[in-house]
């Protein structure tokens, strides 16, 4: 063996040595850097030669640098981020909903006893005008707060809007620079290296971009990733990428919808093609929770402003007509898509109206109205996915009548329906005049001073728009039975408009009115039912303003109680989106840690190489200083 390979052997050694003491440098260095991966300098026996005595090595040579990866860790742990994103954005998203809902004094439930209790006091005194203006004020109050919880939800959604087109413009930028280093790293595959610090920057800009968007990756021959949304969507393909745009929804430009081009193509994701990522979270919070308190909202404000506008209607105010309209509120409402046909003009060619025929049949909910060939529609309940089909002009469908307002819509046409979405938008007080208050009812029922028995009249209440205009009517009791007391409601003219049985406790019913007695009547009681005469000393229908309060009116149940109910499922919302953050953000926390422990930096372990590599540079550095001993020796003995 010559004195030369003994040198080049030292040589290769030295280099090896100085190459892992500089990788593992380096690796202390970026210990603390965040998406740094653990290096390591690969070693490789240089080949041996042939002597006649045999094979001699000749050292060692520097393979590569690789970096620790684990694929299978590093695709987790981007999933659960991915998850634990769009949780937490939508248990946040909810909490601020929840604080958009008073509670106690400051709710709804409690501005509306408050009315009621109002009505109470008119009915005690119904001249009484500043017992009148306090029925002015908590109906303002409650329609205030009716309004200011609508403005809150709406501002919410334009915060949504907001935050959806800025994560959007975040994603396409990170998208892009992805495409950027695949375009990099595959144009190093011809050195036969890992470009181990693109590969990090690339895995990094991975992990961002999984806060936003769930994504999968396929890596191509070149070392290019490609990354896929759910559903298979490609957002990055080589060194291209696709933008995602955030648009206004197909039938509410208020909302905002996500889309991916294609090549000029626009295609719409859902949250479950999202996947992950606080851009579902958005999107779900959007579709799903801000949609539904608003809906909710929209039913109470809209059945409560209903039923004390139509029991106002009944009524008689001071100057002895009928009640104006207590309170102001949104409308039902129809958008069309922006898909549907057009005419000349530009305008749709087909349009729908709704109109609420049963207040109480109503829901919580939109409606997707689709138009099927022959001019039937289909209808999807938004709430619950349940859809109603072969429904044609006028139907009527959960409490509203669906009817054609203009033109004919073309199959295909869509439209979005929202018989109580917007009732509490622009809610106010619509009365200001105190004598406005319809406390009067239209009738009064007095006892004939001649009865023998013991009844007397309860109440008389309207409880439904007359059939007939009012008239002086005589209620006379007959016989007794097992059943009751017969009873027959007659004319002036004598003649019977209505007969039937009394029982105690049960009203007896009419054109729209019922009336109620205490006591019991003799056979031949009779009681006079006339118009009213006097409406300042008439508290009918105060009574029944103030009944309302214990009226069942929204899914069978009284307006406080639906409020709670409200109050109720949103707390059931936030409580659940709030343990899904959690557990989610555990699972991705650990996930986390499990990578790391695999790629991440030990600063012990890399210290205890340094020691080892230093001693391996020192005993490489000692070989050549023998070698060059020997050579020197050589040298001495030639000379």
């Amino acid at each position: 063996m010559s004195n030369s390979a003994l040198l080049n052997i030292g040589t290769r050694a030295m280099f090896a040595a100085q190459s892992q003491l500089s990788t593992t440098g380096h690796n202390i260095a970026n210990a603390n850097v965040a998406g740094y991966s653990r290096q390591e300098a690969q070693l490789t026996t240089v080949g041996g030669y042939y002597t006649g005595a045999g094979y001699y090595g000749r050292g060692v040579a520097v393979q590569t640098v690789t970096r620790a990866v684990n694929g299978f860790l590093t695709d987790q742990a981007a999933q659960t981020r991915a998850q634990s994103s769009a949780d937490q954005t939508r248990a946040d998203a909810l909490v601020r909903l929840q604080s958009s809902f008073g509670t106690g004094e400051a709710g709804l439930g409690y501005a509306a006893t408050q009315l009621f209790n109002a009505f109470s006091d008119v009915a005690s005194t119904p001249a009484d005008l500043s017992a009148r203006q306090v029925v002015l004020a908590r109906a303002q109050d409650l329609a205030s707060m009716f309004r200011a919880t609508s403005d809150q939800i709406e501002a919410q959604q334009s915060s949504v809007t907001q935050d959806l087109q800025n994560t959007v413009g975040t994603v396409n930028g990170i998208t892009a620079s992805i495409a950027r280093l695949n375009d990099q790293i595959a144009g190093t595959r011809g050195t036969g290296q890992s470009p181990n610090d693109l590969l990090d920057q690339r895995e990094q800009l991975i992990d961002r971009l999984s806060e936003y968007v769930q994504v999968t990756r396929l890596e191509q021959d070149d070392g290019a990733l490609n990354l896929f949304i759910g559903g298979g969507q490609s957002v990055v393909l080589g060194n291209s990428a696709f933008e995602l745009k955030a648009v206004p929804d197909t039938f509410d430009p208020a909302r905002t919808q996500i889309k991916i081009d294609m090549a000029g193509t626009q295609r719409s994701l859902s949250a479950a093609n999202l996947g992950g990522g606080s851009l579902a979270g958005l999107v779900t919070f959007q579709n799903e929770d801000l949609t539904a308190a608003r809906d909710q909202l929209g039913l109470l404000a809209g059945t409560l402003s209903r039923e004390l506008n139509q029991q106002q209607a009944r009524g008689l105010d001071l100057g002895g007509t009928a009640g104006a309209a207590l309170l102001a509120f949104g409308q039902p409402n129809v958008i069309a898509a922006n898909s549907n046909a057009l005419d000349a003009g530009g305008q749709f060619v087909g349009q729908l109206g709704l109109t609420v025929t049963d207040s109480s049949a109503l829901q919580a909910s939109e409606y997707e109205l689709t138009v099927e060939t022959g001019g039937t529609f289909s209808v999807l309940r938004r709430s619950d996915g349940q859809t109603f089909g072969g429904l044609a002009n006028g139907a009527t469908l959960d409490g509203f009548r669906i009817d054609i307002s203009a033109g004919t819509p073309a199959a295909g046409d869509r439209f979005l329906l929202q018989p109580v979405s917007t009732a509490a938008q622009g809610m106010d007080r619509a009365l200001s005049d105190p004598r406005g208050i319809a406390a009067a009812s239209p009738l009064t029922a007095t006892a004939h001073p001649a009865n023998t028995g013991t009844s007397s009249v309860s109440s008389l209440s309207i409880t439904d728009t007359p059939t007939s205009a009012y008239q002086g009517l005589t209620l006379t009791f007959g016989a007794s039975s097992a059943a009751g007391r017969a009873y027959d409601l007659t004319d002036a003219a004598g003649a019977v408009v209505s007969s039937g049985t009394w029982s105690a406790g049960t009203p007896i019913s009419h054109n729209g009115f019922d009336i109620k007695l205490d006591g019991v009547p003799a056979s031949g009681d009779r009681f006079r039912i006339a118009p009213t005469t006097f409406a300042s000393s008439s508290n009918g229908n105060a009574l029944s303003l103030q009944g309302l309060g214990l009226a069942s009116m929204t899914g069978g149940t009284t307006f406080t109680n639906a409020y709670s109910q409200t109050l109720s499922d949103l707390g059931v919302r936030v409580q659940s989106a709030q343990a899904a953050a959690d557990v989610s953000a555990a699972v991705a926390d650990r996930a986390t840690q499990e990578l790391g422990a695999q790629t991440g930096v030990n600063l012990d372990e890399e210290a205890a190489r340094l020691i080892q590599y230093q001693q391996s540079y020192q005993a490489a550095a000692k070989v050549l200083q023998v070698a060059q001993k020997v050579f020197d020796t050589i040298l001495s003995i030639a000379g």
